[in-house]
C-alpha cells in the first residue's frame, strides 16, 4: 500500500508578512540613515521636528499661554525651516505675535541679563561654531 503524501505549500500566517514588511522598513530606514546620516533624513522624513512651521510654532506658543508657561514662551526656541532658510524662532518673533490671542511678558535671562532673543543668538552661535545665525526673522548681531 503506497502512502500518499501531502504536497501542499506551507501557509505563510500574516503576523510573519507584517515581521517580513516591517524589517524591510526598518533595514531601508537603516541604510538611508547612514547614508544620508540621521539628522538629514529626519529632516526629509519630518519626523521629530517639533516646530518645523510657523504653525506649529504659533501652536506650541498659544499652549504655553494657556498654561501660563513663562520658560515655554519666552526661552524655547524652535528650528524651522523659512525659504529653505534654517531660522530659530519664539512665541516673541513678529510672525507669530501676530496670531496669538494673550501675550506673555519675558524677563532678561542670563549673566549679563539679556533679552532672550540676544541671549539665545549668544548661545546657538557658539554651539553651531558660527557667526550667521537668523533669530526670530533677523540675524543675530556679531558680537562687539
Amino acid at each position: 500500500m503506497k502512502k500518499r503524501m501531502n504536497k501542499k505549500a506551507q501557509d505563510l500566517s500574516i503576523g510573519t508578512l507584517i515581521l517580513i514588511v516591517l524589517g524591510i522598513v526598518v533595514l531601508v530606514l537603516l541604510i538611508l540613515g547612514f547614508s544620508l546620516g540621521w539628522g538629514n533624513l529626519w529632516e526629509k522624513i519630518n519626523i521629530f521636528q517639533g516646530g518645523s512651521n510657523i504653525e506649529s510654532v504659533i501652536s506650541a506658543c498659544n499652549i504655553a499661554v494657556a498654561s501660563n508657561s513663562k520658560y515655554t514662551y519666552c526661552q524655547d526656541f524652535k528650528k524651522i525651516k523659512v525659504d529653505g532658510k534654517t531660522e530659530y524662532v519664539n512665541c516673541e518673533d513678529s510672525r507669530v505675535v501676530s496670531s496669538l490671542n494673550n501675550q506673555i511678558t519675558c524677563d532678561k535671562i542670563g549673566d549679563n541679563l539679556q533679552e532672550p532673543k540676544a541671549w539665545y543668538c549668544e548661545q546657538i552661535k557658539s554651539k553651531l561654531g558660527t557667526t550667521t545665525v537668523k533669530v526670530n526673522g533677523n540675524d543675530c548681531p556679531p558680537k562687539p
